[in-house]
């Protein structure tokens, strides 16, 4: 395990630099989803090294860097999503949001700019080279059966913590947190072998995990759609936009497929999580 968890760090390390690279040549959509995920993969491995050696994680400072152009390029990521669903909707009804397009390309340019400015003052190749030192040092550090034991404990703490969240919550306020936990779930049991005996159930774990993620996803996308909407009618003034009434539309669009998406992640959590 050790030997693989060395291999896993590198691997999105190099993911990392290479989407990293491909984004700032142009920010493409996948080039910036491609990166996010990595930092999302390697974040996972560091809680858990912080697990193994509680407090002397000395990395903080440099992940800190990395997580600070991980947030700011999830809004870039947001804008670019937002900017496909309306044009899927638009595709399918033929209406017309031309106001509504531009301010989100606004708002896409907006992060571009705020990302640029971050990333001038934090050398993002550096920060990762030395997180990478830190953690593999760490992970050299680590039996092969401790890492074994802490994956095993650290993902029945998340799928207990998120169990404890979905039967507290009165509609879907959790559900962001509930899917950074099973992301990181599904980023930690991917590192065993799929025909390891000792874990039998992990096939089938996993193929939940990959599905619950696609319905919390789907979920995502409407919520940040609908408050991305209303941040552009409040800005602009329910007066001043022409044809209200096809915002209206594309906000019950929204709203619908949000509450489907509730209902579809709500009944697969009780009949395939038990939660």
């Amino acid at each position: 395990m050790q030997e693989k968890l060395l291999r896993y760090y590198s691997q999105h390390c190099s993911l990392f630099l290479e989407n990293f690279n491909q984004a700032l040549s142009g920010f493409d959509n996948e080039a910036v989803h491609d990166m996010r995920v990595a930092v999302k993969r390697l974040r996972a491995i560091n809680l858990l090294l912080e697990r193994l050696f509680p407090g002397k994680f000395a990395a903080v400072e440099n992940e800190m860097k990395i997580r600070e152009l991980f947030r700011i390029s999830g809004r870039i990521r947001d804008t670019q999503v937002q900017q496909q669903l309306l044009s899927g909707y638009i595709s399918q009804t033929g209406a017309t949001f031309s106001g509504y397009q531009l301010y989100l390309k606004k708002v896409e340019q907006k992060s571009i700019k705020k990302f640029n400015k971050c990333l001038a003052e934090t050398d993002a190749e550096e920060a990762l080279r030395n997180m990478q030192k830190i953690a593999s040092g760490l992970i050299l550090a680590s039996p092969d059966e401790a890492i074994n034991l802490q994956i095993i404990l650290f993902v029945s703490e998340l799928m207990d913590s998120s169990r404890s969240m979905c039967q507290n919550q009165t509609h879907d306020e959790n559900l962001h947190e509930i899917r950074r936990k099973l992301k990181q779930c599904h980023y930690l049991l991917s590192l065993f072998d799929k025909d390891d005996q000792n874990l039998l159930l992990l096939n089938l774990t996993v193929k939940k995990l990959d599905k619950v993620s696609e319905l919390l996803g789907d979920w995502h996308d409407q919520v940040v759609a609908i408050e991305m909407l209303k941040k552009f009618i409040n800005q602009a003034g329910e007066k001043d936009i022409s044809g209200f009434h096809r915002y209206l539309r594309l906000m019950n669009n929204f709203s619908g497929k949000r509450h489907i998406q509730h209902r579809k992640i709500m009944n697969y959590f009780e009949e395939k999580l038990d939660f």
